[in-house]
């Protein structure tokens, strides 16, 4: 992968980087180049001290001597012992809870896989994140769009009032009855600028019923057309700061997407490593089964020497290492169960539920392929596409808007109002807007309003508390790029060692084949078998069995540490071929949620 390219991905991603703490970085003219010398560091830092002209390298299989100096009966030696690849057909797998016949269902790793991308509960509760939050970016957009506005009221006057007398003539009504009819409707709309636009229109409709005075018109119908505007020039002014909250909205739709990646890089990961562990399950079963079967042989042989050389002491020692024995298959069968339904809640498919008893059985064995490695391209990768990075650097994002907003805030507040309304009166509601256009009554408004807190210590407490909180999304970049690097490394670590254990044990494996072939070479010509020999062949038996049992267990780990490392990577999708989908109706889930809608 190209460094320069991997570059300007995160610089896309997201403007932010790595620093240690530096109290004025984002009050600098040139803040943005240095966040993006952070992030160039970040790689740097982590890359530097390995080479890019090293070609990648493939992991061999170096015979051991064992298997050298064996080679000759290495196909006798892999039919010793127990079988290495077992029919879980003839396998008893303990009794059904349900009290029916054990069913078994034969599973491939790349359908249960596809099985848990789809189905997997988690899985579908993330995927529809992206859609939740997608519908809080319509939301803030929405803040700006047109509003229509309606208002209908109606006042009834009736109470009594004081007369001014003149010369005892009284002036007016001694009381006073009225009834007013308003309606009021127009638009609104708040502009991303921080503006605010309003087009009203009122109609007022007023019967005088006093007593004593007369008005002209009556009843009167008062219409005004209003045209208003406000506009902050300081505080909260500027497409930036208003639109900060679209912004944020996307940034938390984005950190969905990358969340949705994540449980499935998950969930693709666990699905393989519970698939490998059934895989053991069921192999552990056959060699503790392999154990019981000859070690009842062994047994059946000192209960029928028990009238010439057995002791009590010895054959009833021989009883307990099969009890023993046939203890460990239960606890084995206990396994396989275990790795069963953990399997299948994991997939969560309809015609295998966790409530059924059908017994999951491996369709394919385990098997140690190599791989060809980069620790440099393996890195890089894991910087470029792991979710938790991409959720990060948004999270610096979120941390400079915010700064942006509580700068804002620390300006004076000064908002320009202004308004013309024109209006009309007649005694009729026609009339009255006909006079209304004609622009007789024309009213025009226009101020200024201020605020500014002695020494301001809110608005400057929050600015600081802003740069305070981007630069520690800034060290938590850092160390979620550490940590991904540090997984690469363990999870690439993981799968040398346990491709070399693989080799490692199959010797120890193939040696003590040899040990119980060469003990069974003995059997044939001895005149009769002693008590010692038999606990020997017992000794030699268990040697095999664990051997076999230590040689299952490298490959399974084997496996489970390269879908660890395509986790820790981030690839653990493409490798697979898994497209990220996001799941914007109900209907779209899978058919056994549909209660659930």
């Amino acid at each position: 992968m190209d460094i320069t390219r991997l570059r300007r991905f995160l610089m896309l991603t997201a403007v932010g980087g790595l620093m240690g703490g530096c109290q004025g970085l984002f009050d600098s003219p040139e803040a943005e180049q240095t966040l993006q010398q952070y992030v160039e560091a970040a790689i740097d830092r982590e890359v530097a001290a390995l080479p890019a002209e090293i070609a990648p390298l493939t992991m061999a299989e170096r015979p051991s001597p064992v298997e050298e100096a064996l080679a000759q009966r290495r196909e006798e030696l892999d039919q010793i012992g127990p079988p290495l690849e077992p029919d879980t057909g003839v396998l008893d797998s303990g009794p059904d809870l349900t009290g029916a016949d054990q069913a078994q269902v034969a599973v491939a790793l790349e359908s249960v896989i596809l099985s848990a991308v789809r189905n997997n509960l988690g899985v579908q509760a993330s995927s529809l994140q992206p859609a939740i939050t997608a519908e809080d970016i319509i939301a803030a957009e929405a803040v700006f769009d047109w509003l229509l506005l309606g208002d209908v009221g109606f006042v009834k006057t009736d109470q009594p009032q004081t007369v001014p007398v003149i010369n005892n003539i009284p002036l007016g009504s001694a009381f006073m009855a009225a009834e007013t009819y308003r309606f009021e409707t127009g638009v609104r709309r708040t502009f991303t600028g921080g503006g605010q636009l309003s087009l009203t229109t009122d109609l007022m409709r007023n019967n005088n019923r006093s007593t004593g005075i007369g008005f002209s018109p009556n009843p009167a119908y008062d219409a005004a057309l209003r045209l208003g505007l406000t506009q902050p020039l300081l505080r909260g002014f500027g497409r930036e700061v208003n639109t900060a909250t679209i912004r944020l909205a996307e940034h938390a739709q984005q950190r969905s997407v990358e969340q949705l990646r994540a449980d499935l890089l998950d969930v693709v990961q666990r699905t393989e490593s519970a698939y490998w562990t059934l895989v053991f399950a069921w192999r552990n079963l056959a060699i503790q089964q392999w154990m019981v079967d000859e070690g009842v042989k062994v047994r059946d042989i000192l209960e029928r020497r028990m009238d010439f050389d057995t002791r009590l002491a010895e054959y009833a020692d021989a009883v307990a290492t099969v009890e023993q024995r046939k203890a460990n298959v239960i606890r084995a069968q206990r396994r396989v169960r275990a790795a069963s339904d953990a399997l299948k809640a994991l997939i969560n498919d309809p015609a295998l539920t966790v409530g059924s008893e059908a017994l999951l059985t491996p369709a394919e064995d385990v098997a140690a392929a190599p791989i060809t490695y980069s620790l440099r391209e393996a890195i890089l990768a894991a910087v470029a596409n792991r979710p938790e990075v991409h959720q990060a650097a948004l999270v610096i994002e979120d941390a400079k808007i915010g700064q942006l907003l509580a700068d804002n805030q620390r300006l004076p507040l000064l908002n320009l109002s202004a308004q013309m309304a024109y209006f009309g009166l007649d005694d009729g509601v026609g009339d009255s807007y006909d006079q209304l256009s004609e622009g007789s009554f024309i009213d025009y408004i226009v101020g200024l309003s201020f605020e500014y807190p002695f020494g301001n210590r809110g608005a400057e407490a929050g600015f600081r508390q802003a740069r305070l909180q981007r630069t520690a999304s800034i060290i938590a970049y850092r160390q979620v790029v550490q940590n991904a690097v540090l997984e690469v490394k363990d999870a690439l670590r993981d799968v040398i060692t346990n491709y070399d254990l693989i080799q490692a044990t199959r010797s120890f494996r193939v040696a003590q084949a040899e040990n119980l072939r060469a003990l069974a070479v003995e059997e044939e010509t001895l005149a009769g078998l002693t008590p010692e020999f038999l606990n020997l062949k017992f000794q030699r038996q268990s040697g095999l069995a664990l051997a076999q049992a230590q040689e299952v267990q490298a490959l399974v780990n084997y496996r489970q540490s390269v879908a660890n490392l395509y986790r820790a990577m981030g690839t653990g999708l493409t490798m697979k071929g898994i497209d990220l989908e996001i799941i914007d109706d109900p209907d779209m889930l899978p058919a056994q949620d549909a209660s659930d809608r």
